[in-house]
């Protein structure tokens, strides 16, 4: 459960952007979300082997507001709800879900002190294997809210043309509603690069330091140093060098620290275009990554693969619940009452540290009146404290088309796959398989109203089936 002094202490860090918050712009936006569904599968029950699958009505009232203000030295987005559930056949499952995110960042002294401030809330799966309507509006026990928070300033001075540095301090924590290991996070970076007095030759310093205590569990310990060599061969290319040596504590079957090294060449044949290629070793094994950001005026192409050291509460925290720019990184306000996903392939709610190999491919396009996208992420956890692996695949596609001035149309397709092995023994692997289809319709009645009808069906390997029919009304002022 989010402790009490969180509040205070975020209260007493947005004092300290008061000052910067005098000259921006700010903006508000209030919006209101009335829905209306019916279900053929509520509890989420297999209906080919359970006999209690029922089908229901629920209302969902979600009130919610944006808030935000663009400044020379404030950056501040904030979206929260409150989304409140009413079963006409369940009162006792009535559920209020709070669902936030909140991003600041603020220059405190010229060119020098700065700091970056997050704080979400959202609602995500217990257990990864169980249940879920791939939302949060089923009154399932499979669900809890999580929070999370950072608090970072930072230090940064330019010794002319000799060298940048950065120093920079965090503080984070990771809280459950329900079931998992509360914790709190340190962390202290600190950066050293040359400056344009070399050219094209570039050399850098880097070390850090992090502590994760968790409530009822151990205490983590992550540690790094090396130094880096790069150099920029022409407008295209770059090749960058780097190696170090790695301490680190936690529960772990086999060794936590070592050498470390990568070799990266970056290609940036124009402004639109960014792939970046990387082979590197750590003490757990190779660690290639690869990055590719392609931008055109209709289309964005993205794709990544990475092999790191990460935990469940790593994830938590680099996670985001609502997003304020779309795919072509243009500012958006967002819909919070909109249906948010909840996340399908987070880790198990443990202390555990893990190896998590993650691939990601997704593209955008866009013509005058339609829109198309497609995604595909793939990811295996490789636990270092037990033999255990989790690995998902999912898809998805969608297609939206505005069919007159203030009529849409839009149609989405998604399927996930997940297995898990806790042991040497294959037979003890377990394997979920689950898709969806919806589409519906939008119709703007005014310049801020507006009236969905959606139909999404979904059908589940553990849950059975489910069809939904949902009439909505939104609106919004500011």
């Amino acid at each position: 459960m989010l402790p009490g002094w969180l509040g205070s202490f975020c209260c007493a860090c947005l004092l300290l952007l008061s000052a910067s918050a005098l000259g921006a712009d700010w903006r508000l936006s209030k919006q209101l979300t009335v829905k209306g569904t019916y279900t053929d599968n509520l509890n989420l029950e297999d209906v080919t082997t359970h006999d209690g699958a029922q089908g229901d009505f629920f209302i969902e009232l979600t009130p919610g507001f944006v808030l935000q203000a663009k400044g020379r030295r404030l950056d501040l987005d904030v979206a929260y709800s409150l989304q409140s559930l009413h079963y006409l056949s369940y009162d006792s499952e009535d559920t209020l879900n709070n669902r936030l995110q909140a991003n600041a960042n603020s220059e405190l002294y010229r060119d020098h002190l700065f700091l970056d401030m997050n704080l979400t809330a959202r609602q995500e799966l217990i257990d990864a294997q169980g249940p879920t309507s791939w939302d949060a509006t089923s009154p399932s026990n499979n669900l809890q809210t999580s929070y999370t928070y950072l608090v970072a300033p930072y230090f940064k001075n330019r010794f002319g043309r000799l060298a940048d540095l950065t120093l920079r301090f965090e503080q984070d924590g990771v809280f459950y509603s329900d079931e998992g290991e509360d914790s709190l996070g340190y962390r202290t970076q600190f950066d050293l690069l040359s400056g344009p007095i070399l050219g094209d030759l570039q050399l850098g310093l880097i070390a850090e330091n992090e502590n994760v205590d968790y409530q009822d569990g151990p205490s983590d310990r992550f540690s790094k140093a090396a130094g880096g060599v790069g150099y920029r061969i022409d407008g295209r290319w770059r090749f960058d060098v780097l190696g170090g040596y790695e301490e680190n504590n936690y529960p772990s079957l086999t060794k936590t620290s070592g050498s470390l090294w990568e070799s990266l060449l970056t290609w940036t044949p124009n402004g639109r275009t960014t792939v970046k290629a990387a082979v590197g070793q750590r003490y757990f094994g190779w660690t290639p990554r690869f990055e590719l950001n392609y931008r055109r005026k209709r289309s964005v192409w993205t794709a990544s693969y990475q092999r790191d050291l990460t935990s469940a509460r790593g994830e938590r925290a680099s996670s985001s619940v609502y997003s304020f720019e779309d795919a072509f990184g243009e500012p958006v306000t967002p819909e919070t009452g909109s249906a948010l996903d909840v996340p399908l392939d987070t880790a198990t709610v443990t202390s555990s540290v893990y190896i998590n190999n993650r691939f990601d491919f997704a593209v955008t396009a866009q013509t005058r009146r339609s829109s198309l996208g497609a995604s595909l992420g793939y990811g295996l956890r490789q636990y270092e404290d037990a033999v255990r692996d989790e690995e998902n695949l999912e898809a998805r596609v969608y297609w939206s088309r505005r069919l007159a001035a203030r009529t849409s149309l839009n149609l989405g397709l998604g399927w996930r796959q997940t297995d898990g092995n806790n042991s040497t023994d294959d037979t003890a692997a377990n394997g979920q398989d689950s898709y969806y289809f919806d589409t519906g319709l939008t119709r703007q009645l005014s310049e801020r109203t507006y009236c969905d009808l959606q139909y999404r069906f979904r059908d589940d390997s553990d849950s059975g089936s489910e069809n939904r029919i949902t009439l909505g009304l939104r609106i919004t002022w500011e």
